[in-house]
This record gives C-alpha cells, structure tokens and sequence, in this order.
C-alpha cells in the first residue's frame, strides 16, 4: 500500500503575491495532473488550486522521493525559478492528510470561514483527477468522504447559515469602507461565479447607484442578465471592455473578478484616463488581476484577496463556536476513513486465508476420493466414507492449515518478534478462555496432557 502525503502552498504559509505564482488554470489542470502521474514514485495525484491554496495530494511509493518530486513539479510551474521563497512549504502525510482535507471540505480551513464556494472547487478538483486518470482507489474514496463530511458540516451545523463567500465578503469590504452600497456606482470586471455573487449581493436591496458589468466576451454579460434579477434596472451592460480604465476612474466601487491570467486594470493606463473620485478597488482574483502599482495613484485605495480575512474575523466567539459543531463532524469522518483503512487490510486477508483454507480442504478431498476410486477398482466393494476415513481426512486439513504458521514461529528468532506473532495468532483465534483468566486454555491444555501421561503409565 501506498503513503499518503499532501504537498503545496496555503494562506497560513504564503502570501498571495507568491500564492498567485503556483495557480494553475483549469485549462492547464489536465497537463498539470498528468505530469505528476508521470513521477516515478506518484502512484495516484490529485490537484486543488483556489485562491487560498495550491495543493498536490498524492499516493506515493516513497515518502521521500515523492515529495522531492512533487516539489520539482512545483519548481517547473512557477514562473520564477530562481527563487528560493517559490517553494511548496506545507507537508502532511498519512491520517494528517486525511484531517486536512475534511476540514478544507467543511470550510474550516479558508480564510473565510464557511466559504460556500469551496465544496464545488474540491469536487472539481476530485472529477479532473478521475477524468485524467489520477485519482486510483485510495485518493478517490477519501474525497467522496471528504465532500461527504462537507456536506454534512453545512446541513447539520448553523455553518451554512452564516457562510460568506470571497464575493459577498468582497461586497461587505466595500460596504466596511464606503458604507451603505445602494447609491453608489459600482463597476464589476467579470461574468464567472464570483462576479455573479458580487451582483447577487450588490442588487439585494434598491437603489440610484448604477452596477456596470464588464467583460471581454459581451455574450456572457448577456447570459447573466437573463437571469432572474431583484433590482436589475440598477444594471448596465451597455459598456466596452476597452472603456474599463475610463469607468474605473469615474467609480466609487470596483470589484474584479476575473480568470485573467494577467492585470486587466493596469496603473499607467488608469493614470491616463484620470481618477475623478476616490474609487475602492477590490481584487479578488487569483492570480491578481488589478496592478499593485495602482495602489499608488492618489484617491485609489486597493485590495486584494487576503485583505478580506478582516470582514469574517470580527466576532471570535461566534467563529468559535461554529467550528466546535463542525470538528466533531469532521473527526468522526476520520474515524470512517480509519475503518476504510482498515478494511483494506483485512478484507484482502482474510479473503486469502479463506482461499488458501478452501484449497486445502479441496485438496485433501481429492486426495481421499482418489484413494476410495482405486478401492473401487479393485473390486472392493463401493460404500460412503465411515468415521475412521472423515476423521483422517479432518486431521489432514487441520495439519496442512497450521503447517506453514508453526515452521514460520518455531524459525523465528528475535524474541521480541516471536512473542508479538504468538499473542496475535492467540487473539485471533481466541485462545484464551473468555469466561477464565489468560492463559486458562493453555493450563487445561497442560492438565489433559498430563493426564493423558498418567494413564498411559499405569497401563504399561
């Protein structure tokens, strides 16, 4: 069997200007999971990259040799390679790899608490690793337990009722700093997931403020417009996206939400068009989408992804309480993971002794109908086999079943390892008297015996 080890980059570790250097796009997921597979020692390799993490999990044939691996295919994703602090920092490996990743699953390891979206991105990662044909038995029997226990966190906890997603804390960022939304203009850069939460949260309530919606292919602007919308007169897809410097400028909220792999809002252009109001502009893409240099023109106040940590960090004692209902969940999802585990162990085991039994069973009935065969044909008379003939053959099954364990415990030499063999076979076999104390088997054993001698002497 394999060993099970997690591999990468998180929150808790890296920042998010070297975090957006180990992303890899879904476009480029398949190559990614292949490329590991490839590794001598990566038996089984899963993926998931967020905005919080990028994390190999893997099953490999060494533990050391696996990680060195998964730490060169780390190196040759980066886009700078010479330097030192772009390096996998976060290693677990066996049972911790197991825990990791329910708590990832439930939530409890974003940097948001309860994040909705996270469920789908583990899912996601789980279904690409099985399409590229990655993800063997052991990686793909613990994520359905981990979606499992995440899905078990957020309908048996209150965690589903006061999740926040990137997008709605993103919303609520704003909110913390230009107060009430509903009048404000706010433009938004993207049409995917995020960017359709962002509106979601930014139509929930009415209002004079315009909501600009922007995007490189128009026709997914219109795809989200189609849907049922509170307040969408507030919306307005009418704009280029060449004109997203210009709008940016004039904005009091712009969120960017895009799967861009380069800066969509750059700071010379921006400078050009000119900044007539003091916009907030919230990046929470990842890689970053927005230049950090904008950060520096006069009246912008940039953000990015690990400045939303603050909006959800608020009330401690809530977060407390919240990820206590959830942690008995998830350990008791381990503790499932431990009975699988064991279960791979001993179901092959045992279907072996009972194979390997069978065969002698079969054997020695061969050997016996045989013998009654040759009886047969030299004329003796054909009859069903009496008790002298059932018990020799039970006698022979018995002696060719405990053949091969007695010559292997009367070869073994180490006591300690002899000691360890024999207290096992006596565990497994229930040597010892239930209803006595230990070793009461083994002192009638001793009585019988004696007696046995006894009579055998006064007959003689």
């Amino acid at each position: 069997m394999g060993h099970l080890i997690v591999c990468g980059l998180n929150y808790h570790s890296t920042p998010l200007a070297i975090r957006e250097r180990f992303t890899i796009p879904e476009s480029c997921l398949s190559h990614a999971l292949k490329a590991l597979a490839a590794m001598p020692h990566v038996d089984e390799a899963v993926v998931l990259s967020t905005c919080n993490r990028t994390e190999v999990y893997a099953v490999v044939s060494s533990v050391q040799a696996g990680l060195q691996e998964i730490e060169s295919f780390f190196l040759s994703a980066q886009r700078i390679a010479d330097h030192e602090s772009l390096r996998p920092n976060f290693k677990l490996l066996r049972d911790d790899v197991a825990l990791h990743l329910f708590r990832v699953a439930s939530g409890l390891d974003s940097m948001i608490l309860g994040e909705g979206q996270i469920m789908a991105q583990v899912k996601a990662a789980h279904q690409a690793a099985l399409k590229a044909g990655t993800a063997g038995a052991m990686l793909d029997q613990l994520f359905k337990m981990a979606l499992n226990c995440g899905k078990r966190v957020r309908s048996e906890t209150s965690m589903s009722r006061r999740a926040v997603s990137v997008s709605s804390a993103a919303v609520e960022l704003g909110r913390t700093v230009l107060g009430r939304l509903k009048d404000k203009n706010t433009v938004i850069v993207g049409a995917g997931r995020m960017a359709q939460i962002c509106l979601k949260h930014l139509l929930a309530e009415s209002g004079s403020g315009k909501i600009i919606l922007l995007n490189r292919t128009p026709e997914r602007v219109e795809n989200l417009l189609r849907n049922s919308l509170p307040n969408r007169e507030r919306t307005k897809a009418s704009f280029s996206f060449a004109e997203r410097h210009a709008l940016a400028g004039a904005a009091d909220l712009v969120i960017v939400a895009t799967s861009a792999p380069d800066f969509v809002l750059k700071a010379a252009e921006l400078k050009q068009q000119g900044v007539s109001g003091s916009p907030v502009i919230i990046d929470i893409s990842v890689p970053r989408n927005v230049e950090p240099e904008i950060a520096e023109i006069e009246g912008v106040r940039l953000f990015n992804a690990d400045d939303l940590s603050s909006i959800v960090n608020r009330n401690l004692a809530e977060r407390e309480a919240l990820v206590g209902e959830a942690e008995k969940i998830v350990f008791q999802a381990l503790d499932d993971y431990h009975g699988w585990q064991r279960s791979l162990l001993v179901v092959p085991t045992i279907a072996e002794l009972r194979q390997k039994i069978e065969s002698i069973r079969l054997e020695q009935m061969e050997k016996s109908q045989c013998t009654r065969q040759t009886a047969q044909d030299g004329n003796e008379p054909s009859q069903t086999w009496g008790p002298g003939q059932i018990e020799e053959i039970s006698r022979a099954i018995v002696n060719q079943i405990l053949h091969h364990p007695t010559v292997q415990l009367k070869a073994t030499r180490d006591y300690q390892i002899l000691k360890q063999q024999a207290e096992s076979l006596r565990t497994l076999f229930n040597l010892d008297d239930n209803t006595g104390s230990p070793g009461s088997n083994r002192n009638k054993a001793r009585k019988a015996a004696s007696c046995t001698h006894t009579t055998s002497a006064r007959g003689s």
